[in-house]
């Protein structure tokens, strides 16, 4: 059965009200006074009491925050005070010796670390001290000798020579040039030894002069060549030139070469023709009477000598 719409609101509005429960309207006006009464009043005092903490709760907060941050900086003034305290009471008392070693601190000189020099670098070390305190008593030796020749020829000036022979006379210049010869071939073994002494402390690295090596070399007249007369040697380092030089340095760069070109010429005397090379050996009057055992590559100079005429250790 289908009911149209106005059909169903009709039978609605028809439909009887309801009545309400008798005695509900005195019941409700004798408690209307009781309830105005007791409702107004709680009311009224929370919404005083949230007011009020609204309007103080910014002061409250930032006093809050004040009085927080006020008790953090107390706290670390203290502390600094106490740090303070400690510090000037350690500074007043002397280091003891417990205090040294719980500290660890202990002034003592730094020894070098194993892992740095090995055992036989220390070995090479100590041998070429040693070989370079005997090249310095050889060259005081062959200084006092060069004395006492000059010396005997300054006798032998004033006395005149007229009572030698001559064989005598050719024999003395012999001897004096084979002892000027010497004192320059150990010259250049100073030399030599120098600068590998120099290499080893700065990583195998080669000294680019001769200034360079005033704390290896004993002084700067082992670098005029004895048999040189238009140098005079310089009386100390402060004082050295290149005018006070006689021998020419060829080797101003490279790493290790003892090791890995120790043919190469580091240094040359022109006036006897000595050579020495970069293993700290010296070879004699190479340069004037071998001149084609030199060989030039890539504008560095090598000793290579037939292998029939090569030099012995």
């Amino acid at each position: 059965m289908n009911i149209s719409e106005s059909e169903l609101e009709k039978v609605l509005r028809l439909a009887p009200s309801p009545k309400a429960p008798a005695g509900l309207k005195e019941l409700l006006i004798a408690e209307a006074p009781s309830l105005v009464r007791r409702s107004p009043e709680p009311l009224f005092r929370d919404q005083a009491a949230l007011g009020w903490l609204r309007r103080w709760w910014p002061a409250f907060a930032s006093t809050i925050v004040s009085l927080a941050c006020a008790a953090v900086l107390a706290a670390q003034q203290r502390e600094l005070r106490e740090l303070n305290h400690s510090l000037q009471s350690l500074s007043a008392r002397p280091a003891s010796t417990q205090d040294v070693q719980a500290t660890g601190e202990m002034a003592t000189p730094q020894q070098p670390s194993p892992d740095r020099t090995s055992a036989g670098e220390q070995a090479e070390i100590k041998r070429l001290k040693q070989l370079a305190a005997q090249f310095s008593s050889e060259v005081a030796q062959l200084e006092q000798l060069r004395a006492e020749n000059e010396k005997l020829r300054a006798r032998l000036a004033t006395a005149g020579i007229s009572g030698l022979s001559l064989e005598e006379t050719e024999a003395v210049e012999k001897a004096r040039e084979k002892a000027l010869s010497v004192a320059c071939i150990n010259n250049l073994k100073q030399v030599g030894l120098s600068v590998r002494t120099w290499a080893l402390d700065v990583d195998g690295a080669q000294p680019p002069d001769f200034l360079c090596m005033s704390n290896e070399l004993s002084t700067p007249k082992v670098l005029v060549c004895p048999a040189e007369t238009s140098r005079q040697p310089a009386a100390n380092w402060s004082t050295f030139t290149p005018a006070n030089c006689s021998y020419e340095y060829l080797v101003t760069s490279g790493t290790n070469l003892a090791a890995i070109e120790p043919t190469r010429v580091l240094a040359r005397c022109p006036i006897h023709g000595h050579i020495g090379m970069c293993d700290g050996s010296v070879q004699g009057h190479v340069a004037k009477e071998h001149p084609d055992w030199l060989v030039s590559r890539k504008g560095k100079l090598y000793f290579e000598p037939p292998a029939n005429n090569a030099p012995g250790p």
